[in-house]
């Protein structure tokens, strides 16, 4: 771990638990913010650091706020729409997730994702195209269809479960206990805590297949702070996380978040492996968000991972089956999908600008990420 990425942590620390921590003296403090942004977490840690470096980093820092308040009015103006026409719904992550922070503006926005009761999504996708929503529907997205306006990106889940993961009946459950909600004086409607709880654990672990971030990780302790106690692990959520095969991720993941985010401390968690929490730490700084300090290299370590799990074979058929256009519209061409892969990998070989040596790196650190998801026993 590095100067910067140790400092990191203790900068979240002291923004959300307002902890007393003085900093090294010779604290590189721009290294540390573009760490933050690098794991969208650049709203938290900015009011911590020094007041000239603040001022330096202003224009970003403003930036994380503006895309919030921009998310914020355009979910408003959904949800009026949707509820004006009857349709039930639920925010997905995003407010679902900032209501738990302390300062929910400090949480970095992306799309907006909701979920439309099943029997209403025809209802819901009609009622956005008249009303001058754009709606793209792919067809290798089974999950959801992209919906935007105004520069604002949002996606229509038709489920939110993927392989691997499979929370549904607890998020069908909460259809049926749809909680009203609010964040800075915007209200939404929310899944009810164990619902909500199953898909913010959901989606850090869906993320530790293809760069965790600590965006992810912060959502999921939010919500153990304000919500997970004891009692709650014991009598509900312990059992739901284990029946999903998520629990093992859990309880690491939260022992991780005491031991290098400041979490108080639970007893439900206290058996997690301090070596498996350092291990899923390193792993999460390494990646950044999404991946970002992989870059475009870190599909070679993607597609390590996803061999691993799906098999040669059956990766490349479902791999040539998502990327091929002319299977789209040519059913019939399903047979020789894995060969259109084969030859899609070959081309970009030829294009490829990384070493073999960098190559061998990524494949490494599939195998690495591979053997971590055993260790937490996530589904593969």
């Amino acid at each position: 771990m590095s100067q910067a990425e140790r400092i990191l942590l203790q900068a979240i620390q002291k923004s959300i638990w307002k902890t007393d921590v003085t900093f090294p003296a010779d604290t590189d403090w721009n290294a540390v913010l573009k760490e933050a942004e690098v794991q969208a977490v650049l709203g938290i840690v900015a009011p911590v650091a020094p007041a000239e470096t603040q001022k330096a980093w202003l224009g970003r820092t403003c930036l994380v706020t503006a895309s919030f308040v921009r998310i914020l009015h355009s979910q408003s103006a959904l949800c009026a729409l949707l509820e004006q026409n009857g349709i039930p719904f639920v925010i997905l992550k995003g407010t679902a997730a900032a209501i738990y922070y302390p300062d929910p503006s400090q949480r970095t926005m992306g799309d907006i994702d909701y979920l439309v009761q099943q029997t209403h999504f025809d209802q819901a996708t009609a009622v956005l195209k008249a009303n001058e929503y754009q709606v793209v529907d792919d067809p290798r997205m089974p999950r959801h269809i992209h919906v935007y306006r105004d520069g604002i990106s949002f996606e229509q889940h038709r489920f939110f479960s993927s392989e691997g993961v499979e929370i549904e009946r607890y998020i069908m459950d909460g259809m049926s206990m749809i909680t009203p909600a609010e964040v800075c004086g915007s209200g939404f409607p929310m899944l009810p805590k164990l619902a909500n709880g199953m898909v913010l654990l959901g989606h850090m672990v869906q993320h530790m297949r293809n760069g965790l971030g600590l965006r992810q990780v912060i959502d999921w302790m939010m919500f153990v702070d304000r919500e997970l106690n004891d009692e709650f692990w014991e009598n509900g959520f312990g059992r739901a996380a284990k029946e999903a095969g998520l629990d093992t991720a859990a309880i690491v993941a939260t022992e991780m978040c005491r031991i290098y985010l400041g979490l108080s401390e639970r007893n439900w968690c206290k058996g997690a492996d301090p070596e498996l929490c350092a291990e899923l730490m390193e792993s999460l700084l390494s990646s950044g968000n999404f991946d970002r300090k992989r870059g475009k290299g870190s599909s070679v370590e993607a597609v390590t991972s996803n061999i691993h799990r799906k098999g040669l074979f059956r990766y490349l058929q479902t791999a040539g089956e998502f990327n091929w256009k002319a299977y789209h519209k040519h059913k019939w061409l399903k047979p020789f999908a894995w060969l259109y892969q084969i030859g899609r990998y070959a081309k970009q070989g030829v294009r490829a600008k990384r070493g073999g040596s960098q190559i061998k790196e990524d494949i490494a650190r599939g195998k690495q990420r591979n053997m971590l998801l055993e260790k937490l026993k996530i589904k593969q």
